[in-house]
């Protein structure tokens, strides 16, 4: 399938740049969807613990606190109807797996893209007698990986280049705060490097 020819200095080039970016990409996917989880599981807990609350407590309580007991009733109501809400999508929408899937995808990607940095040689390019192997290394993990889907591709992506810009950015300008150097990124617009 792969031959010496096949596999050229410049294709396992555009490997380790992909690997690069698919990291990138499935890191901000695996936070994106621990984040959304955590505040799927915060709502749940949240509203689990009015209703919880409130169900126990006498009318005297609350006219204390300055409410009716028709108001807490409708309180208790909305709360109830939300925890079953937020349970229902919980169960529907599984964000932890995706979270658990996404952070395994970069396991997988940095284990591969080590491998190619190991076998890197000091002049920037890889031994011809590697590239097969490195080149089936990367097929495979990334076959065996959850993929990015489509229509997130282009921002995950810009994102990747926007965060490559910024580390070269603090490299040579490192006495400059991040957030400024974030603007000039985004002034500058998108360009070739030669």
């Amino acid at each position: 399938m792969d031959s010496e020819q096949d596999v050229t200095q410049k294709e396992l080039a555009r490997q380790f740049r992909v690997l690069d970016q698919m990291i990138s990409m499935h890191n901000v996917l695996a936070q994106r969807f621990l984040r959304l989880s955590l505040i799927l599981d915060i709502s749940l807990l949240t509203f689990s613990v009015i209703f919880c609350a409130t169900t126990f407590a006498s009318d005297d309580f609350f006219l204390f606190l300055g409410l009716t007991p028709r108001s807490v009733k409708l309180v208790l109501g909305i709360t109830s109807v939300m925890a079953f809400l937020a349970a229902v999508l919980s169960l529907r929408v599984d964000w932890k797996r995706s979270e658990a899937r996404h952070r395994e995808a970069v396991q997988k990607l940095t284990a591969c893209i080590a491998q190619f940095r190991e076998t890197r040689l000091a002049s920037g390019e890889w031994p011809d007698g590697k590239a097969i192997q490195l080149s089936r290394l990367y097929r495979d993990t990334a076959n065996g990986i959850i993929p990015i889907a489509d229509r997130l591709f282009p921002s995950l992506k810009a994102k990747h280049l926007r965060k490559v810009a910024l580390s070269k950015l603090i490299d040579t300008h490192y006495g400059i705060p991040v957030f400024v150097l974030r603007i000039v990124i985004a002034l500058r617009g998108p360009h070739k490097e030669r």
